[in-house]
């Protein structure tokens, strides 16, 4: 049995000497193997800690502040967790209700602090959604009430970023506005690819519950323009919208991405990164993915700006039209261009041109769109997994699934293929130690990200088929992220007792402002994702669950990117109600210093 030690941990889970910038904070930690959503439960739901085995078979909740017991239960009987190579027993106080503050116990062990209630996640929510506002480009931002980022116009040169390349439409060395926009990940690229998933996903979250989202919600900063009669969250997408537009061609191709030739130094900020700004590539498949987010767009804003919604439309037609004449998938590559930024480089845009097809058959029950789909029936009705930037196949067959007037034999392979996928994931869910849907094959680049996106998966099943257990696996899927995993890391920034201290994130490091909100990669078990992961898999045997490093400089496991983060916006938005949230209840109420600042 372990004694009970409450310990100073190094932020660094113990891998200091992998030798990344600067050196680590001290924060008090749980007791070792005490594994809990470190945000809390939700009252009326299921909810589970896991415990590695220390032979005791019993424990108890107690009050955070009085420390009496207000409950107690059996653990179940321990067994062994392939992922994280631990041996597990689980706690269920599912039928425990009382709102709170507790702490669970385990002989001499306990846990972090977590809340039981009807709104845990209220506040996560909203720093996760306003994790987008201040990630903007190309606008003063000044955030001084609540986490002190300031920036003057970040990238203001993108109003004259040049194209790269020359084609029918442009020659090398073309001026085009795109100014604006929200930064992709870690670094300061901006890509349509990413920005055309993100928006569809925040978009789907608004569509699912538009009683969540209110105006004056996030709380915008100092700087941000927006439209008062729009609630804050379309707003934030707006903003995006205006930017992709600016990336759309006189075809209706667009522009793949605009970055730097060279990748920015850690300390450099949004508007002290002055180098030249270039358009990069045009891919059908980035294309296809900003037309189904435009046609998203058409259904969620006609009822709060109708003229708005037209021109979407418009342009949502105008890619369409576009796809249409261009019939083979393209991914242009030019020498150098990579030099600065990620390739996002999908060179199969069928799964994108099924989601936009199917998006605008939703949208306007026109049949041509499904046509197309019934084209490639073969492609639509193919068992999907989680939907990627790369592979948008879920996505088209949730909207399918949704739509009205559609072919009632099609339609039912649609909703089957996608069915039979939810159901696979709450067997997946159900064998994993920690409740987490991931596969040992899905602990790769971005692996929080597939697991909350599979979670988010459910919650759309769930609106094809309401079924509780879809709801629960979402929710399973939360615990995760915040800290119910073998790490007992919170993957989100700010949230829980031990969210990422080093996020690969360069306006932390060059600002000196922590922005919470944002989802990181999490534990990647593929070796060659960044020089300190590879050295830290290579270092010994390390469990697949356990394949994460807590610093600035592991990219593939510590970065986070706008399409990551939307897969927990939709998921906290799905549970969390407004509340009318002032800005020191999401202020952080500890400070996360940068690394090179």
């Amino acid at each position: 049995m372990q004694s009970k030690k409450r310990l100073c941990r190094l932020v660094l889970a113990g891998i200091a000497m992998l030798g990344a910038c600067g050196a680590a904070s001290l924060v008090e930690a749980a007791d070792a193997g005490m594994h809990v959503d470190q945000v809390g439960y939700l009252t009326g739901h299921e909810k589970m800690a896991m415990v590695t085995d220390s032979g005791d078979t019993a424990f108890s909740i107690v009050d955070a502040r009085t420390d009496k017991v207000v409950y107690t239960g059996k653990l179940s009987a321990a067994k062994r967790d392939a992922m994280s190579e631990e041996t597990l027993r689980r706690a269920d106080f599912s039928d425990f209700n009382t709102p709170g503050q507790y702490k669970i116990k385990v002989g001499s062990r306990e846990s972090y602090d977590f809340a039981i209630g009807d709104n845990v996640y209220s506040v996560p929510a909203v720093q996760t959604w306003r994790s987008y506002t201040l990630t903007r480009s190309g606008t003063p931002i000044d955030d001084k009430n609540i986490t002190g980022l300031k920036v003057k116009m970040g990238h203001a040169q993108d109003k004259q970023a040049q194209v790269y390349f020359t084609d029918k439409l442009n020659k090398k060395g073309d001026r085009v506005d795109v100014l604006g926009g929200w930064y992709d990940a870690g670094d300061y690229g901006k890509y349509t690819t990413t920005g055309g998933l993100a928006a569809a996903e925040l978009l789907l979250a608004f569509e699912a519950h538009p009683d969540h989202f209110t105006k004056g919600q996030l709380l915008f900063p100092e700087g941000i323009q927006y439209d008062k009669n729009l609630p804050d969250a379309l707003n934030e997408v707006k903003y995006e919208f205006d930017f992709l537009k600016k990336m759309m061609r006189k075809d209706g191709s667009t522009f793949h991405k605009v970055s730097g030739a060279q990748w920015p130094g850690f300390d450099k900020s949004p508007d002290s990164d002055t180098q030249d700004r270039f358009l990069y590539s045009t891919c059908t498949a980035s294309t296809a993915m900003y037309g189904a987010s435009l046609a998203i767009g058409v259904r969620v804003y006609k009822d709060y700006d109708a003229v708005y919604a037209r021109q979407l439309k418009k342009d949502a037609d105008k890619v369409w039209a576009y796809l249409s004449k261009t019939k083979e998938s393209v991914y242009r590559v030019d020498e150098g261009q990579e030099s600065g930024s990620g390739p996002y480089n999908d060179t199969n845009d069928i799964q994108e041109r099924l989601w936009m097809a199917a998006e605008m058959f939703r949208t306007t029950g026109d049949k041509k769109y499904e046509r197309y789909l019934k084209a490639n029936k073969a492609e639509l009705t193919k068992a999907p997994g989680f939907f990627t930037w790369d592979n948008t196949l879920a996505l088209a067959q949730f909207a399918y699934a949704m739509s009205k007037g559609a072919d009632a034999g099609l339609q039912a392979e649609v909703k089957k293929a996608y069915m039979d996928y939810a159901d696979m994931i709450l067997v997946k869910i159900a064998k994993d130690g920690f409740g987490c849907a991931l596969s040992k094959d899905e602990y790769t680049w971005a692996s929080t990200k597939n697991a909350l996106t599979q979670g988010d998966m459910l919650l759309m099943a769930y609106q094809i088929e309401p079924k509780q257990a879809y709801i629960e696996g979402a929710l399973s899927q939360i615990h995760y992220m915040f800290g119910r995993n073998s790490l007992d890391k919170s993957f989100l920034t700010g949230a829980g007792d031990n969210p990422p201290e080093h996020p690969h994130n360069r306006i932390h490091e060059s600002t000196g402002a922590y922005i919470p909100g944002l989802l990181v990669g999490g534990p990647n078990a593929v070796s060659g994702g960044d020089p300190d992961q590879t050295k830290y898999l290579e270092s010994g045997h390390i469990p697949t669950a356990k394949s994460y490093l807590d610093v600035l400089t592991s990219w593939s496991t510590n970065e986070y990117a706008i399409d990551y983060t939307g897969t927990a916006a939709y998921a906290l938005a799905w549970f969390a109600k407004p509340e009318g949230l002032t800005a020191s209840q999401i202020k952080l109420t500890r400070a996360f210093p940068s690394v090179t600042k």
